[in-house]
């Protein structure tokens, strides 16, 4: 079923649920370093218990060996440093590959969780609305730019706020002050990290705490999880887009407390009404994202809006170029290849060339707008490096990969061993 899936995981660039929520609560091989279940020829004794959670076996869970063996050649052949497989609640499969079992930085799979926050301050009515605008809380926000008085706090949830996406990691609160809009809020799309970063900040201003430590306070202590700690800028605040460091164990415990409804060992940690929330698509222009969650969906239609086209136009794309590209809007596509080849046609070589050259140089600008998917399998966390958590309810099913950056990987104009097909493979484990 996910044989069409395109991924739009974010990408290091050289400059820098349709699913009912309430499936979570009603759905609610080789060697590895930890023995857990244990591989032909391990003669260590297995563990029945992995910090709070069952251990079992891939076969005893119904895990396919044969999707299995793929799924571990493929990511030994992409440098994986931990996959952990949860099936019905239990571990069936951790390996970190010679790797130590400690905390790896999440990238931006570190999104979702700042997510989460949200719904704890709704929960404890420290914030009344995502509707309310971000000038609430700041009132001279909008000064360097009047457009951002209606940026609100789903719109940068969503991605959709329109705020310049460039980071400052050193000052967050100064980088979001000064920054001005590069489309008009909530008429776009785009991925943007200082726009997760501002919600770090926002999200510890309502909690009367930094968010790390609101976060801890309501859902990693209350897990027993003691070793999630954030990067953070010089005032303190943590770098909400990509900087949380955390064990991959860890980070599938809080994916199988979200498959159970919000529950760890009976206990709500989660708030179910926000997940519901966060798993639904947040935006027309985007139907595969959530609340800072990624929707696992196949792609069905592809194509160029007019609203993309007032998007780029607004963010420097040649007015002349939009204009050859107008009669498009009105086309569906099947892949991207497609809207290229359809592109290519309308424009010389040389303002092609351009127009492409423009989307690859700038900070996540959308190549083109998703129209149409099928209905949402589970949800995912995704950041650079291939980092993944992924929850696919009606499997009873939580898998996590992860890997450490390396020199190469700061030196490559392109991601480096992201093992895109993580997803599809885990979605295969069960027939």
């Amino acid at each position: 079923m996910l044989a069409g899936l395109v991924s739009r995981s974010p990408r290091r660039t050289r400059q820098g649920l349709a699913f009912a929520y309430c499936a979570f609560a009603m759905l609610s091989a080789c060697n590895t370093d930890t023995p857990t279940a244990n591989a032909p020829g391990d003669t260590r004794a297995p563990l029945s218990d992995r910090e709070g959670l069952p251990v079992s076996t891939p076969a005893a869970e119904g895990i396919s060996d044969s999707a299995l063996q793929v799924l571990i050649a493929n990511a030994t052949a992409q440098q994986s440093d931990a996959v952990v497989i949860l099936r019905n609640g239990k571990v069936v499969y951790e390996n970190y590959f010679g790797h130590p079992d400690a905390p790896i930085l999440a990238m931006s799979a570190s999104k979702s969780i700042v997510g989460l926050a949200f719904g704890y301050l709704l929960a404890d009515h420290k914030l009344a609305s995502l509707d309310e605008p971000v000038l609430t809380q700041f009132p001279t926000f909008a000064d360097a730019d009047p457009r951002k008085a209606s940026i609100t706090y789903r719109l940068l949830l969503s991605h959709s706020a329109g705020l310049d996406p460039t980071r400052d990691m050193g000052d967050i609160e100064a980088n979001a002050f000064e920054s001005r809009t590069v489309f008009a809020p909530g008429t776009g799309w785009q991925y943007n990290n200082a726009g997760v970063d501002l919600l770090a900040l926002l999200a510890g201003r309502l909690a009367g705490k930094p968010m790390d430590l609101y976060l801890n306070e309501k859902l990693f202590l209350p897990m027993g999880i003691t070793t999630v700690s954030w990067m953070r800028d010089r005032r303190g605040v943590p770098r909400g887009a990509g900087e949380m460091r955390i064990r991959p164990l860890d980070l599938a415990k809080v994916g199988q407390a979200i498959l159970d409804g919000g529950q760890w060992q009976g206990t709500q940690v989660i708030p179910l009404d926000w997940m519901a929330a966060s798993a639904t698509a947040s935006t027309m222009f985007a139907p595969d994202y959530g609340l800072l969650w990624w929707r696992l969906v196949n792609y069905t239609a592809f194509g160029i809006t007019s609203d993309l086209l007032t998007q780029w136009s607004s963010m420097g794309a040649p007015d002349s170029t939009m204009a050859k590209l107008q009669p498009l809007v009105a086309e569906s596509y099947n892949a991207p290849n497609a809207i290229f080849a359809a592109m290519a046609a309308r424009l010389t070589a040389a303002e092609y060339a351009a127009l492409m050259n423009w989307l690859a140089a700038g900070n996540h600008i959308p190549y083109y707008r998703v129209l149409q998917t099928s209905r949402s399998n589970g949800v995912a966390a995704r950041g650079w490096l291939g980092q993944y958590l992924t929850i696919f309810p009606e499997k009873q099913l939580v898998a996590v990969r992860m890997r450490r950056a390396i020199a190469a990987d700061y030196a490559s104009p392109t991601e480096l061993n992201g093992y895109r097909e993580f997803e599809a493979n885990v979605f295969r484990l069960v027939p």
